[in-house]
């Protein structure tokens, strides 16, 4: 008898239990299906990596709420494309912010994989310099504690490795994309070594998922032969930039007299590298490229971003 009473009372309420829910609160709102109420504790959505938020863009339904974990963004799916809840705007007008980070950090999402010449010439770079290093003492990061450096040992004929980035899905982002990271190079663990133009850092854009890649900025660590084993620290406050929409360019640091062994200051060392005007793509995918050839050259890679603004 008891069971049977259950069940007509269970039927009785089904359309209570299936119209309106609530969550701390007995009574919930009359416009909600759901009622979460808490005046000490928020609601967790779904933390979904970046490639799992494009691999569920094909099963996606409209309505539909994740927060991506790397790039730090409420995303939600308007039957199309992910649209960023984080910024105004909308998909016809064009969001704003950072679609995309990696500062290298302790705990930083490892949105990358590396290849190339030789993948375990990267490595992570803390602390400063020391006065058997030029620049001396100077971080070895440009923001937080930790940067990502590229010190290659062979000597003579040597390619890129490439420190290349997960697809991004950036098809919210309408307004201006660009793509930027901070550099530095040095002379490690002696005062006479230094970049020279031989040795390359490349900026290479793909909205393809990775199939071809277009190589949009390259800077060389030297000029001639008159401008070699250069070196710079973060402090830096020269750039080099360039447009998707244009042909690749080639960039260097002033041409000097001085001969080997220069250290840049100000506005002569290239501190800032960026590529303006990048398609929205939803198979958005860049990959920086890094080149030298001794055990005393280093270059340090820090704070990317692909930012719409």
């Amino acid at each position: 008898m008891t069971k049977k009473l259950f069940a007509i009372a269970l039927i009785a309420n089904y359309g209570l239990f299936f119209s309106q829910a609530g969550i701390n609160t007995s009574t919930p709102h009359a416009s909600s299906a759901l009622d979460v109420n808490s005046d000490t504790k928020g609601m967790l959505l779904p933390r979904l990596t970046t490639a799992a938020v494009t691999s569920l863009s094909s099963s996606a339904s409209e309505g539909l709420i994740v927060f991506n974990k790397e790039t730090k963004t409420f995303l939600g799916w308007d039957g199309t494309k992910w649209q960023n809840l984080g910024f105004e705007g909308s998909g016809t007008s064009g969001q704003t912010g950072t679609v995309f980070s990696q500062g290298f950090e302790i705990g930083s999402p490892v949105n990358y994989t590396i290849s190339g010449f030789s993948p375990s010439s990267f490595s992570f770079t803390s602390g400063t310099t020391t006065i058997s290093d030029a620049p001396s003492f100077s971080p070895l990061y440009s923001e937080g504690t930790r940067g990502f450096g590229y010190s290659n040992s062979t000597t003579g004929t040597v390619t890129s490795t490439y420190l290349e980035f997960n697809t991004v899905d950036a098809s919210a982002y309408t307004n201006n994309l660009t793509l930027s990271f901070d550099l530095a190079a040095f002379s490690y663990g002696n005062t006479t070594n230094g970049l020279d133009n031989t040795d390359l850092i490349t900026v290479e854009i793909s909205t393809d998922s990775g199939a071809t890649y277009a190589t949009k900025l390259t800077l060389t660590g030297g000029n001639s032969s008159t401008g070699s084993n250069t070196r710079w620290a973060f402090s830096g406050t020269g750039s080099a930039t360039n447009t998707f929409a244009a042909s690749g360019i080639t960039v260097a640091s002033p041409n000097t007299t001085t001969g080997s062994g220069q250290t840049y200051t100000g506005n002569d060392a290239i501190t800032k590298l960026s590529v303006t005007g990048i398609p929205n793509s939803n198979q958005l995918r860049f990959r920086i490229g890094a080149r030298n050839n001794a055990a005393t050259e280093l270059w340090v890679i820090d704070n990317v971003k692909l930012q719409a603004l």
